[in-house]
């Protein structure tokens, strides 16, 4: 059995079955093991933001919707701006003279009219994004990844291009590009910040952008090895289900990958020619990815099982981009290397809006047991320790804590910095079992006994010369270790010493005439 909580990382219990008192087996106790299970701490914020309504965004939210720990929020542009220009009315007007007779234009609206219409999908109120995409890094870092589609470049001004490319780089964020009709080299992203960070080269030349027809998915050499692009839990499964997915029509073509990046599937047209479909590469601290198809949303107009696998292949691409994408506060807990008592290590690491490591915060864990064997129900302290500041790495603050007892631990760890304010919390566990790792192995450690004989002035003994060991043991000396301590004041040296001292400083006094 497996029990946890779904909204934090918490340790669980898994059991194998007990064998019957009858069995050879030497030892029982390393039939129980116990595990931590990470799930998930969301929710996690993806950003789209798209230049027209599509299909595609209809598919992803409906994908989304029904896993609690993804959040899709849309940013969709439903009409272009408008070129500016200078109208000139009647005397004193400032307001457009298209919209005279309309009531009183705020100065604010005067020139609204030249800015894309933007709508805003499931906002946290109605401040988020209510001046279009993010210019600062408070409010872009708050998110955990960004897909764009059917989006040009020239959407973004410069210094919104920079920022997305140091929200992956700096930030670890997690990056898509889906294959709208105007993104990749049709969006003009050649030579930007954007295009820079794709695993793809967006140059090449304009006789290959002829398209392709209908084309075929496949799953590259490196997607079988990855079990956030399959599907099915077998290979022959997975295969039939490839097999019977619908060709598509729209394939972004691209020139090359670029060095470091992996194809997880690919397209094949009837001539054999075959190009990437999707691509992924890790830059700076996070990740970006490629999908080229255009036409992805055929898949779930097929029939209720195809629209089942491609709601199924959305949520796994999504978590695949926030999977290690960082938080303002992130717990990790690692075993202590070379210990025998099994100590571990907590480690929080702690950032500030912009992400920066925060140095001066105050770390407090909370190490709260959740289980131990033969221990159901009892209730067990929690025991509050104060993490330090580490050498090694700005923002990282760390403390060790000793295990007494075999079961499940839960570590939550609450950020303030000096005036007292909230920073954010984080949770994580481990388990901790010494006698299951003892006895997963009965073979004796014989090269262990000897280095501990070795250290302690002992010897290792085989059984067979157990008999004449015992006999040898009148003959051998057993030093034996006393400690004892007493006043270094009451003995004569340290007496003579000082009372020296004292003569000495006496006889100083007097010849130089001091007082």
């Amino acid at each position: 059995a497996v029990t946890g909580t779904p909204e934090s990382t918490a340790p669980a219990t898994t059991a194998v079955p007990a064998v019957s008192p009858q069995t050879d087996e030497a030892t029982l106790a390393n039939n129980a093991r116990v595990i931590a299970v990470n799930r998930g701490q969301g929710p996690f914020r993806i950003l789209y933001v798209s230049g027209r309504p599509n299909w595609e965004f209809k598919f992803l939210n409906r994908a989304l919707m029904s896993d609690e720990q993804l959040q899709l929020v849309g940013l969709i542009r439903v009409a272009k701006r408008e070129p500016k220009f200078d109208f000139r009315g009647r005397a004193g007007e400032t307001s457009n003279p298209l919209f005279r007779g309309f009531g009183n234009q705020a100065a604010e609206d005067v020139q609204g009219y030249d800015q894309p219409v933007l709508v805003r999908l499931n906002t946290r109120d109605e401040i988020e994004l209510r001046a279009g995409f993010p210019r600062t890094a408070e409010d872009l870092f708050g998110y955990h990844a960004v897909i764009l589609d059917d989006l040009e470049a020239e959407f973004f001004a410069p210094e919104q291009a920079l920022l997305l490319q140091r929200f992956v780089s700096e930030r670890g964020g997690g990056f898509l590009m889906l294959g709208g009709m105007e993104c990749f080299q049709e969006g003009k992203y050649v030579r930007t910040p954007i295009g820079d960070m794709l695993p793809v080269y967006l140059d090449r030349e304009a006789q290959a952008t002829a398209p392709l027809g209908p084309v075929h998915l496949q799953l590259a050499r490196e997607g079988w090895l990855q079990a956030w692009a399959r599907l099915r839990d077998n290979e022959g499964d997975e295969r039939a289900r490839i097999d019977g997915m619908p060709t598509f029509d729209v394939v972004n073509r691209v020139r090359a990958l670029k060095p470091g990046a992996s194809v997880i599937a690919s397209v094949r047209d009837e001539k054999g020619e075959e190009l990437p479909a999707l691509a992924v590469q890790r830059f700076g601290r996070g990740r970006t990815a490629t999908l080229m198809i255009g036409d992805l949303w055929k898949w779930g107009m097929k029939d209720a099982a195809s629209r089942l696998d491609m709601e199924k292949a959305w949520r796994q691409l999504a978590r695949w981009l926030v999977a290690d994408v960082p938080n303002r506060v992130d717990c990790a807990v690692e075993t202590v290397a070379a210990d025998a008592n099994g100590a571990v290590r907590v480690q929080v690491r702690v950032r500030d809006e912009k992400f920066q490591p925060v140095d001066d915060a105050v770390v407090v864990i909370d190490v709260e047991p959740v289980v131990f064997a033969g221990t159901e129900g009892a209730m067990v302290p929690t025991i509050r320790l104060e993490a330090e500041p580490a050498l090694s790495e700005p923002g990282l603050y760390q403390v060790t804590y000793v295990p007494r007892q075999t079961g499940g631990y839960k570590v939550v760890a609450s950020v303030k910095n000096p005036a007292g304010a909230d920073l954010g919390r984080a949770e994580a566990g481990w388990s901790t079992d010494l006698a299951a790792e003892e006895f997963r192995s009965l073979t004796p450690n014989v090269a262990l006994l000897e280095d501990l004989a070795r250290k302690t002035g002992g010897e290792v003994i085989s059984a067979v010369d157990l008999e004449k060991f015992a006999k040898r043991l009148p003959q051998l000396r057993a030093p034996v270790m006393e400690t004892w301590s007493y006043p270094a004041w009451h003995t004569p040296l340290l007496f003579g010493f000082a009372l020296a001292c004292l003569l000495a400083e006496w006889g100083l006094r007097r010849w130089k005439g001091m007082p």
